[in-house]
C-alpha cells in the first residue's frame, strides 16, 4: 500500500500497540522542530493516523453497530447499546483520540507559519486545516457543545477551557474547510494520487455533508445550509474526476485486495498488516467484527458479529431465494464460512440470522491472514454519496424534477445496469421430467451463474446466484440462451428475461412529491451505505432517530422477532442523539456541562 506510515516516524517510538501510541503524546508532537517540509510530512502522518484509532472499531461499531437495519448479534451491545455513561472507556477514548487530532493538526498549522519553508507548505497546511475540521465535526456532531481549540496551547488537558456553542463550531469547520480546498491537490494530482490522502475533491464531498447536517437537527438550517450542500457537492461532479464504479461489489473486492479506486472512493481510512510483525495499524472492525462468520485463518477469520435486519432485507425488493438489486445478496450475506467443519460454505436461510456480507475477507490478499484483524481500507466518502447529497439537497430546494435521477443513477449500478443489460429472472419454460438430482445450468456468455429447483422430478424454478464481475462492456443486447444437463432427467428448457433501466428507477409514487422523494432517498441510503457507520447520523440529522428506532421495535415484532432481538431499542430516549462528555475531563474542566439526560 502507499502509505503514511512510511515517513511516519513518530509512531516507530510504539510499533507494537497502536493504542498504547496514541494514549501517550509523542514527544515530536509536545517540542516540535519543522525545519523543512519532510519534517512536515512526518507530522502530518500523524494528524492522519488519528483516522486509524477513530475508524477502527469505536466508531463503525461500538457507536454505530446497531440501528434499524443491523444489529450485535451476541447481544453484548443489545442490553447496553445506547445507555451511554459518562465513564464509558469508548467515549471516552473517542473524545480524547478527535482532541489528540485536534491538538497534532494545531501543531503542523502553527509550524507552517515559519516563512522559511517552501510554498509546498500551504499543500500541508490545507490537509492539516480539513483535519482539524474534520475532527471538531465529529466532536460537535456527536457531544454538541465542546471546546473548539485553535491553538497547540491550551490543550484539551488544561484547566476550564470553556465549550464553544455548536453554530460557531460548525462555522469554524465550515471556514477550515473552504480554505483547505483551495491549498489541497485535486484527485489524481501531486499527493492526492490514492484515497487514503485528501483531496478538494474529498473537501468539498465533506463540506456538503456538514452543510446537511447543518440544513437539518439540530441546528435546522434549512434552506441556505441545503443551498451550500448543493454547491459543493455539485463541484466534485463538475470536475469531472469522479463515476460510479460499474460494479457495486467491486468496490469493496479492491478495498480487501488493497486496490485503489479513486474515482468510486473518493476518501478512505488507510489500514494495513495483519497483526503480526512491525509497524502496522489495522481494523477489528472491516471483515472481522463486520464480516462473515468463519473460523478458517486462510479464508480469514470473523466473528460476524454484525447482522443485517429484516427491515433491510426487504428494502432491496425481489423474493426471498433472488433480488434484482445485486446490492442485496452482497451486503447480506447469504452464507457463512463458521459450520462445523471450518473453511465450509454453509448456506444460511434465516432471514434473521444473516451476517453482513459488504466486507468479505475470502477476498483479502495479504497473508497471513490477521486473527480477527483485518488490513482492508474503510471508506469515509464515495461518490455514490455524492450523487446522493446532490438529490436530497436538490429535491429539498426546488422538488423532484431535477432530483430523481441522481437517485436513480446509484439504483442502476445497484441492479448492474448502469452500462447495460443483465438478466433479471430465468422463466422455466419447460419443467422436463425424471430429474433425481440438481441439473447443471449454463447460461451462454458464462457470466451469470445459476442453480435449479427439482420438485417431484420437475424442474421448478431456477434462482441466479451470482451475476460476474459487472464492466463497462458486459451487458446483454440479447437475452443469453440457457442450457439444463445432467441431474438424471430430460426435456427442461427455461429463458432469460433482460432487466432494463427502467427496472431499477424510482415509481412514479416514489417521484410524486418532495416529501416522497426524500423517503426514497432515506431507503437507497441504507440499501447503499448499509455498515458503513452512516445510518445512526442520518437518522439523526433527519430528526427522526427516536421515531425510526421506536417504529423499528413494533415492526420488528410484527415480523417475529424476538423481545431479546429489539430489547435495546428501549434504551433510546432523546438524550440519545449525542454522546455524554466524558466524566474525567467534567472533573478536570470545571467549565463544561454536562449533555441533558445524563
Amino acid at each position: 500500500m502507499k502509505r503514511y506510515m512510511i515517513i511516519v516516524i513518530v509512531l516507530l517510538v510504539c510499533n507494537t500497540s497502536c493504542q498504547k501510541f496514541l494514549n501517550t503524546e509523542p514527544t515530536n508532537f509536545i517540542t516540535p522542530e519543522y525545519q523543512n517540509i519532510a519534517q512536515l510530512e512526518t507530522g502530518l502522518a500523524g494528524v492522519y493516523d488519528v483516522l486509524g484509532t477513530v475508524y477502527q472499531d469505536d466508531w463503525p461499531y461500538w457507536l454505530n453497530a446497531t440501528s434499524d437495519i443491523e444489529y450485535d448479534r451476541t447481544g453484548q451491545q443489545n442490553s447496553t447499546i445506547y445507555i451511554y455513561s459518562p465513564a464509558d472507556i469508548r467515549i471516552t477514548s473517542f473524545w480524547r483520540v478527535l482532541y489528540q487530532g485536534v491538538y497534532r493538526a494545531n501543531v503542523i498549522l502553527e509550524a507552517v507559519k515559519n516563512p522559511n519553508l517552501p510554498e509546498e507548505k500551504a499543500r500541508i497546511e490545507g490537509e492539516a486545516l480539513f483535519l482539524r475540521a474534520y475532527y471538531n465535526f465529529l466532536l460537535v456532531s456527536n457531544f454538541g457543545n465542546v471546546p473548539l481549540l485553535l491553538t497547540a496551547d491550551p490543550s484539551i488537558t488544561e484547566l476550564n477551557v470553556p465549550a464553544t456553542p455548536m453554530k460557531d463550531i460548525y462555522d469554524q469547520v465550515v471556514a477550515d474547510m473552504i480554505k483547505a480546498e483551495s491549498l489541497v491537490d485535486a484527485a489524481g494530482d501531486g499527493k492526492a494520487t490514492f484515497g487514503g490522502r485528501i483531496s478538494k475533491s474529498a473537501v468539498q464531498g465533506i463540506l456538503a455533508r456538514v452543510y446537511l447536517k447543518m440544513a437539518g437537527y439540530p441546528l435546522n438550517g434549512g434552506r441556505p445550509m441545503y443551498e451550500e450542500a448543493l454547491r459543493w457537492a455539485k463541484k466534485v461532479e463538475d470536475s469531472g474526476l469522479h463515476a460510479l464504479a460499474p460494479d457495486y461489489r467491486e468496490i469493496f473486492k479492491r478495498y480487501a485486495r488493497d486496490e485503489y479506486d479513486i474515482k468510486e472512493s473518493i476518501w478512505e481510512v488507510e489500514y494495513y498488516g495483519n497483526g503480526t510483525g512491525g509497524l502496522q495499524e489495522y481494523t477489528y472492525y472491516v471483515g472481522a467484527r463486520c464480516g462473515i462468520l468463519s473460523v478458517d485463518l486462510e479464508i480469514g477469520r470473523s466473528g460476524g458479529l454484525i447482522m443485517a435486519s429484516k427491515k433491510l432485507f426487504d428494502l432491496y425488493g425481489g423474493t426471498t431465494a433472488s433480488s434484482p438489486d445485486i446490492r442485496r445478496d452482497w451486503n447480506i450475506a447469504t452464507y457463512s464460512w463458521g459450520g462445523s467443519v471450518p473453511g465450509v460454505y454453509t448456506p444460511i436461510t434465516d432471514l434473521f440470522r444473516r451476517y453482513a456480507g459488504k466486507w468479505r475477507r475470502e477476498y483479502e490478499t495479504l497473508t497471513p491472514k490477521g486473527n480477527n484483524v483485518s488490513g482492508q481500507n474503510f471508506p469515509i466518502l464515495r461518490y455514490a454519496d455524492i450523487l446522493l447529497m446532490i438529490a436530497e439537497a436538490e429535491n429539498e430546494l426546488n422538488g423532484p424534477d431535477n432530483a430523481y435521477q441522481y437517485v436513480n443513477d446509484v439504483r442502476r449500478r445497484g441492479y448492474g445496469i448502469l452500462h447495460g443489460n443483465t438478466v433479471k429472472t430465468i422463466i422455466v419454460t419447460n419443467g422436463g421430467s425424471g430429474y433425481t438430482s440438481t441439473p447443471t445450468i449454463t447460461i451462454e456468455g458464462g457470466l451469470i451463474n445459476a442453480t435449479a429447483v427439482v420438485s417431484a422430478g420437475v424442474v421448478t424454478e431456477i434462482n441466479i446466484t451470482d451475476h460476474g464481475t459487472i464492466t463497462q462492456s458486459t451487458g446483454y443486447v440479447a437475452p443469453p440462451v440457457i442450457t439444463i444437463s445432467g441431474g438424471g432427467g430430460s426435456g427442461a428448457t427455461a429463458e432469460a428475461v433482460l432487466t432494463q433501466s427502467t427496472d431499477a428507477d424510482l415509481t412514479v409514487t416514489e417521484t410524486a412529491s418532495a416529501p416522497a422523494l426524500l423517503q426514497a432517498i432515506k431507503d437507497e441510503r441504507a440499501r447503499e451505505f448499509c455498515f458503513e457507520a452512516s445510518r445512526r447520523p442520518d437518522l439523526i440529522r433527519w430528526g427522526s432517530f427516536v421515531r425510526d428506532i421506536r417504529q423499528y421495535a413494533i415492526d420488528g415484532r410484527a415480523l417475529g422477532m424476538s423481545d431479546g432481538m429489539v430489547a435495546w431499542t428501549n434504551n433510546v430516549t432523546e438524550r440519545s442523539v449525542l454522546l455524554p462528555i466524558p466524566i474525567y475531563d467534567l472533573t478536570l474542566n470545571k467549565a463544561l456541562e454536562q449533555n441533558p439526560g445524563y
